[in-house]
């Protein structure tokens, strides 16, 4: 009897001091030095895709570490990791610091290059006066003056993605659909699996993922396939989905979705290549990043992380035309469904 109550007691204790040894854990060194070392390990360890983006990542170390001491400033600090981070040029990677502007790695988004080539006002010049727009316009649709042609917009892929089911059954009867997922930002691809069922009259295989669970550079979850599958009344027409250099994660996931049905033609742009989920991590000085914890395979068994999902018809928007409310991407779907 003694002799458990002897045990029971040690487990107690031992339980107790290993509780208080993880309250007691020192938190990271706060010194540009540590924090430099921080970001990079845990990039090292948790970041997916380096052989789809090719980025030598020790390589990155031996360049960038030298430039950071105990007297580095905050201002320098920040330029020497975000021109590290630039290697991946990876829209999933964001930096972000008080009082400056944040950091996106890739070059594109960082530049807004192209960026006005997209411009909602002058979408909705092409359509009837009775348009519908979400809050925040979070989509946006309706039928295209004097054409047999319906259109649907999403800022990004969430619960805006339930008025789809909505807009199918209110334009019943048109020629076809285009559903433009130009700029879109992103978010919850589950929602547009969900809800495009009714574009599928059989189960369809999309992608497969893989995330990190471990610090090894081959520790990985198994693969996890992802199909959409149908549901609803199947809704059997010419649809054209509209894409640009800023369609980017979820946004690529339902294009990757919308690629597998064969009644479906990818117009505009490469999307970003920027698809695997990411989480976000704080510094030691209360700095904020994001990073990839994925990897993604579409159908085809290719990964098109660092690539993007190139359309069927390359099509780009002119600034000068966009100005004079001219979107020729658009027109160019509105004369194939006519």
């Amino acid at each position: 009897m003694k002799i458990r109550l002897v045990l029971v007691s040690l487990f107690v204790l031992t339980t107790i001091l290993s509780g208080c040894e993880k309250i007691f854990i020192e938190p990271p060194a706060n010194n540009p030095e540590a924090i430099f070392e921080n970001l990079w390990n845990t990039f090292n360890e948790e970041y997916a895709p380096f052989e789809e983006r090719d980025v030598d990542w020790p390589a990155a170390y031996n360049t960038f570490r030298p430039l950071v001491n105990a007297n580095t400033t905050d201002d320098e600090l920040f330029e020497v990791l975000s021109e590290m981070l630039k290697v991946f040029d990876d829209g999933h990677i964001n930096l972000t610091a008080p009082n400056r502007q944040v950091f996106n790695s890739n070059k594109i988004r960082r530049e807004l290059i192209d960026d006005g080539l997209f411009s909602r006002p002058v979408i909705k010049t092409y359509l009837e006066p009775d348009f519908r727009v979400g809050r925040d316009e979070s989509f946006l649709y309706g039928k295209i003056i004097n054409q047999n042609v319906a259109y649907i917009n999403f800022d990004y892929v969430g619960d805006n993605f339930l008025v789809l089911n909505d807009f199918l059954n209110k334009y019943k009867d048109v020629n076809g659909f285009i559903i433009d997922l130009r700029h879109n930002q992103g978010g919850d691809f589950t929602y547009c699996f969900s809800e495009i069922g009714r574009l599928t009259n059989q189960s369809r295989y999309v992608f497969r993922s893989k995330t990190k669970n471990g610090k090894g550079e081959n520790d990985f979850t198994d693969w996890m396939e992802w199909h959409i599958k149908s549901s609803g009344e199947f809704v059997d027409k010419p649809i054209i989905v509209l894409t640009d250099r800023y369609t980017i994660s979820a946004g690529e996931r339902s294009v990757m979705a919308f690629k597998t049905l064969p009644n479906v033609t990818l117009v505009g742009d490469t999307t970003s290549g920027a698809h695997g989920t990411m989480i976000g991590r704080e510094l030691a000085n209360g700095w904020f990043y994001s990073l990839v914890i994925q990897k993604v395979e579409m159908a085809d068994g290719k990964s098109y992380e660092g690539i993007g999902i190139a359309p069927d018809v390359y099509l780009k928007n002119e600034l000068e035309e966009i100005n004079m409310a001219i979107d020729r991407t658009l027109e160019y779907a509105i004369d194939q469904l006519r």
